[in-house]
C-alpha cells in the first residue's frame, strides 16, 4: 500500500471513494490531506465506513452515535460561503477544478462531513461529471438554486463568477438568518422561564400554601381560589397533562408535514404580530435576490421563477410563484402577476416592472434585495425595542396574579391575628 509520501494526486483521485447519494451515506470517508516533500497534494484515507465495534455495549453505541453524528451533520452557511469564495479563486488562478477541490478537502479539517462531501464531488469531476451534476447528489448542502447558476456558469463559460456571487450571497443569507434567529432567541428564552418558573410555582409552592390556608379556615379570595383550583389540576392529573403535551406535540409534527400544515403555518409566522414583518421582509430579500442571481446567470426567466419558487422555504410565496411562472408562460410580465396578491408591495412590483421594461431586471432586483436586507436589519432594531417592555409587562402580569393570589390570604390572616 502507498505511504503518504509517495501516494500523489492522481493515485489518490484514482482510489478516491466516491459518494453517490444519500444511499450509500454508510460508504463514507474521513480524509487527512497533507503535502508531500515536493508540494504535492497527497490523501491518507481512514475507513470510517464500518464502525470498529468493541463488544462493550456502551462504548460501542458511543461510537454508532459519533458516526451518525459525523455523516449526518449540517453545513453551516458560512462554511459552504467560504467553499464557493475559495473555489472561484482558485478555479480563477488557474487551478483544475479536481485539484481545487482537493484542496480544499485540506482546508476544511475541522468540518469532517464537508470534507467528504468535497472528495465525493472531486471524484465524480475527475470521472467525468460536472460540478453541477456532482451537487445533484448532495441535495441536503446544495439547495436547487446553487446548483442551477453553478450549471449555467459552466455552460456559459462565467464559472467563476457565478462562484463569486454565490459565495456573497450566500454570506448575505447567513447573515440575515443570523439576524432573525437573534431577534427570536430572547423572547424566547424569556417565555420558557416563565413557564418553567410559574409551574414550579403551581406544582411545589401554592400545594405547601395550600394547607396553610386551609387550616386558616378563613375565606379565600377569588384569585386565590382560581390558582389553587388550577394548582391542583396540575399535581393531581399531571399524567393526563405530559400526555396531551406529548399529543399535542406528536400532532403538530406531523401535521406540519403535510402540504396543509406546511401552508398554515408559513402563512402564519409572516402573518403573526411584530415577528411577521421581519419574516417577509427576509422572504422579499431572498425573492429579489435570487431572480437577481439567477436573471444575470443567463437562465431563463420560466426556469429562474421555478427554481426561485423552490427556493423561498415558505409555501405560501412558493405557492404564488409558481401560479406566477404559469402566466408568464402565457406572456404575461412578471409584474402584472404580482400586482394582484398583497405578498408583494408596490415598490417591488414597480420596479421589477421597470427592470422587465428597461431589459435590467437583474440590476434592479440586485439593489432592491439590497434595500431590503437593509430592512431586515431596521426590523430587528425595532422589534428589540419593542419586544423587551412586551415580555417585561407579561411577566409582570403572569407573576404578578400567582404572587397577589400568595400574599392576599395570607395579608388577610395577619390581619386577623393582629386583631385578635
Amino acid at each position: 500500500m502507498p505511504t503518504q509520501s509517495t501516494q500523489n494526486l492522481a493515485t489518490a483521485g484514482q482510489e478516491s471513494f466516491k459518494l453517490k447519494g444519500q444511499e450509500e451515506a454508510k460508504n463514507r470517508v474521513v480524509i487527512n490531506i497533507q503535502e508531500d516533500k515536493t508540494g504535492g497534494i497527497v490523501l491518507d484515507k481512514k475507513q470510517y465506513a464500518e464502525v470498529e465495534l468493541t463488544g462493550n455495549f456502551f462504548v460501542d453505541l458511543g461510537r454508532k452515535i459519533n458516526h451518525w453524528l459525523l455523516t449526518h451533520s449540517k453545513i453551516k452557511l458560512e462554511a459552504k460561503a467560504n467553499f464557493f469564495h475559495l473555489l472561484s479563486v482558485m478555479i480563477d488562478a488557474g487551478i483544475p477544478m479536481v485539484k481545487a477541490l482537493r484542496s480544499l478537502v485540506a482546508q476544511n479539517d475541522s468540518n469532517p462531513r464537508l470534507q467528504l462531501i468535497l472528495n465525493g464531488i472531486a471524484g465524480d469531476v475527475e470521472a467525468g461529471e460536472s460540478l453541477s451534476g456532482s451537487m445533484l447528489n448532495y441535495p441536503d448542502v446544495f439547495i436547487e438554486q446553487e446548483i442551477g447558476m453553478i450549471e449555467s456558469g459552466e455552460a456559459s463559460g462565467q464559472l467563476v463568477k457565478v462562484l463569486e456571487n454565490l459565495a456573497k450571497d450566500t454570506e448575505k443569507a447567513h447573515s440575515i438568518r443570523s439576524k432573525v434567529k437573534s431577534a427570536m432567541i430572547y423572547p424566547l428564552v424569556i417565555f420558557f422561564l416563565l413557564i418553567a418558573v410559574v409551574v414550579a410555582m403551581m406544582v411545589f409552592v401554592i400545594p405547601k400554601l395550600k394547607d396553610l390556608f386551609a387550616n386558616s379556615g378563613a375565606e379565600l379570595p377569588m384569585i386565590t381560589k382560581v390558582v389553587v383550583g388550577i394548582s391542583d389540576f396540575m399535581v393531581n392529573q399531571k399524567l393526563i397533562l405530559i400526555a396531551a403535551v406529548i399529543v399535542i406535540v406528536a400532532a403538530f409534527m406531523i401535521i406540519k408535514k403535510t402540504d396543509f400544515g406546511k401552508y398554515a403555518l408559513d402563512k402564519f409566522t409572516i402573518s403573526v404580530p411584530i415577528f411577521g414583518r421581519l419574516f417577509t421582509l427576509a422572504l422579499l430579500s431572498r425573492f429579489a435576490r435570487s431572480l437577481s442571481n439567477l436573471i444575470d446567470s443567463d437562465l431563463s426567466i420560466i426556469k429562474t421563477m421555478e427554481i426561485t419558487a423552490n427556493s423561498m422555504g415558505n409555501e405560501v410565496y412558493r405557492k404564488r410563484l409558481l401560479l406566477a411562472m404559469e402566466d408568464i408562460k402565457q406572456g404575461i410580465p412578471l409584474a402584472e402577476n404580482l400586482t394582484d396578491t398583497n405578498l408583494f408591495p408596490p415598490m417591488l412590483v414597480s420596479m421589477i416592472d421597470i427592470g422587465e421594461k428597461t431589459a435590467q431586471l437583474d440590476k434592479i432586483t440586485a439593489k432592491v434585495a439590497d434595500f431590503y436586507e437593509d430592512e431586515v436589519d431596521t426590523a430587528v432594531s425595532g422589534i428589540s425595542k419593542i419586544i423587551e417592555p412586551v415580555m417585561l409587562i407579561s411577566i409582570g402580569v403572569v407573576v404578578g396574579t400567582v404572587v397577589a393570589a400568595i400574599m392576599l390570604p395570607i395579608m388577610k390572616l395577619t390581619n386577623v391575628s393582629g386583631g385578635l
